[in-house]
């Protein structure tokens, strides 16, 4: 989630508040959490200013909620500003900004013939190797589904794409597509073969997606969906570690009712311990994953409607998952064992089913970068 520091100066009702009631801007906290943020941390100034405080909110409308709900303070003035971690910022400083793609050529036949060799490198193993067991719940809302659909999951690690790649049938892992975050992964420029947006594009077909960048950003999405093809993505926009859902992008719910194609909501669960946020470690771990039946609108229908009930069935499958790892506590503790006993599932090799002799099947190393995929 963006940081953001913030310097307080304290009105003198704020300074009477501070040192009457030993709290240090009890009103930021609080409208901060209510924003689905937190307090990373908290300084006292000798200055100008008074306190500093660093923040972490789900996105940037939230970042603006916070500066609206300022003008209206009573304890104090605030001064907020965008901040992101030092070695991230030099980094930033000497790369491009131009970014590559989208290719066309992704769907065409010498393509995808490509990625029939090469997708047991760029998914399969990994999943075989650290989700252990891997388990598909809802599966038959899957059986009836033809055609392209829009599959939406919660993003909780950068494994998010294999786990869905994994759980889908075979007619629609052929045809699936990835949205990744435009800069990030299709940035101009780059040297390593593996970091290029033609890479992306012709290994895990991704495309480039630009953040914020409203209707204009879906054209890509727009033209795929009209070549038959079906979209994979994670409309938070960024990996969560927390319980809750964050606030879902608009992009499905747009592409859904503009075309009048299913979305269907997916829950992941356990990828997160596997490689937590900001760990270059993997531990493997079961991964289970929930498929709700789809949800169709009417062309025309509302997307912001649609976004809301979309959210709902999401965070509904959370709810049943959370319920489910209960029950198994309850369960394992009257039993006095361990362990979910839930049954493994085999995960199918698209380039075995190619029966293609390729000898290329090495393992992405585990800090190998994959496309992060936004709403």
């Amino acid at each position: 989630m963006p940081q953001f520091i913030v310097f307080s100066r304290l009105s003198t009702a704020g300074v009477r508040a501070v040192k009457n009631e030993g709290h240090q801007l009890a009103d930021l906290r609080s409208e901060v959490e209510n924003l689905g943020g937190k307090v990373i941390d908290q300084y006292a100034l000798l200055g100008s200013q008074d306190f500093c405080t660093i923040i972490e909110v789900r996105d940037n409308d939230a970042a603006q909620m916070l500066r609206v709900a300022d003008q209206f303070g009573e304890t104090a003035t605030r001064a907020m500003l965008p901040a992101i971690q030092l070695p991230l910022f030099v980094r930033l400083l000497g790369q491009s900004t131009e970014n590559t793609g989208p290719y066309r050529w992704q769907i065409s036949w010498p393509a995808r013939f490509v990625r029939r060799v090469l997708r047991s490198y760029a998914y399969t193993k990994t999943a075989e190797k650290y989700c252990k067991p891997f388990t598909v719940l809802g599966s038959e809302h899957l059986e009836q589904l033809r055609g392209p659909a829009i599959f939406v999951a919660n993003h909780a690690s950068f494994m998010d794409s294999n786990a869905v790649y994994a759980a889908l049938p075979k007619r629609y892992q052929t045809k699936a597509t990835f949205p990744a975050a435009a800069d990030r992964f299709f940035i101009k420029g780059r040297r390593d073969l593996r970091k290029q947006g033609w890479w992306f594009s012709l290994v895990y077909n991704s495309f480039p997606m630009k953040r914020g960048g409203g209707s204009s950003a879906l054209s890509h999405a727009d033209w795929l969906i009209e070549k038959g093809w079906s979209i994979v993505i994670f409309p938070e926009g960024a990996r969560t570690s927390g319980k809750k859902l964050a606030r879902f992008r608009m992009g499905p719910s747009l592409l859904a009712t503009k075309h009048g194609i299913p979305m269907v909501p997916v829950y992941l669960e356990g990828l997160g311990a596997i490689r937590p946020k900001g760990s270059r470690e993997m531990t493997p771990g079961p991964v289970t994953v929930r498929v709700g039946p789809p949800l169709r609108f009417p062309v025309g229908s509302d997307p912001a409607e649609a976004n809301r009930v979309l959210y709902h069935a999401v965070d509904s499958l959370g709810q049943e998952a959370a319920a489910a790892r209960r029950g198994a506590r309850h369960a394992a503790a009257v039993a006095g064992v361990t362990g979910d006993g839930l049954p493994e599932v085999e995960l199918r090799d698209p380039a075995a089913d190619a029966r293609v002799e390729t000898g290329s099947g090495a393992e992405p190393p585990a800090d190998a970068e994959r496309p992060v995929q936004l709403g």
